[in-house]
């Protein structure tokens, strides 16, 4: 998995850099950041993950799954069932929670996970392009700046608008794989950042 949260001692952090902390989204000229494959003379620019915000939607999730088991344990009583009733009950009720929680604290992780890693970084020769799909598999697309032709973002919806988080875009030359920071916070001055980079990169290979 590519290493990008130790601090390189070779590289000068600038002046207007940013202190970055585990969760932060959007971070201009970060400290303490780099990637496995960063050249000794290359400064990362900016450090984009999706907005924290949309982990909402799995985290309130996670707490109705934990909590479920222990609403079903309470209520059923009620209706005359009771697995707490006899020896072997208890036993293959302890396994099923103990099973059932495994399974939820793995999608727990799992989620986390692919927010943390899934990370597009921007730096003063490259845009780097960290897709985490799972555990054991991940993703690394890399192009230089020359490369790119086009960059620009969209933002819909009541949600996105009121967070102020949206979709990256940056087209590359010919057949190349296209870029994209999804759910990234201040899409805008992303675009606007990398905009003003596009052609001042050294040429390919």
């Amino acid at each position: 998995m590519a290493d990008i949260f130790v601090a390189p001692k070779h590289i000068t952090v600038p002046n207007d850099s940013e202190d970055m902390h585990a969760f932060s989204s959007f971070c201009q000229n970060p400290k303490g950041v780099r990637f496995q494959t960063q050249k000794s003379h290359e400064t990362i620019i900016l450090f984009l993950r999706s907005h924290f915000i949309t982990n909402v939607s799995w985290i309130a999730l996670s707490f109705i799954l934990i909590a479920l088991p222990i609403i079903i344990l309470i209520f059923l009583p009620n209706f005359g069932i009771d697995f707490l009733s006899s020896e072997t009950l208890i036993r293959f009720t302890t396994i099923y929670v103990l099973f059932y929680y495994l399974m939820v604290f793995s999608y727990v992780f799992i989620s986390f996970l692919h927010w943390f890693y899934n990370v597009f970084i921007v730096t003063s020769e490259r845009v780097v392009d960290i897709d985490y799909s799972d555990i054991v598999v991940h993703n690394i697309a890399i192009t230089n700046l020359v490369q790119i032709e086009d960059v620009h973002y969209t933002q819909s919806g009541f949600i996105p608008t009121l967070f102020n988080y949206g979709d990256l875009f940056a087209q590359t030359a010919g057949e190349m794989e296209n870029f994209e920071a999804l759910s990234i916070p201040k899409p805008r001055e992303a675009t606007h950042i990398i905009g003003d980079l596009i052609g001042k990169g050294p040429s390919a290979g």
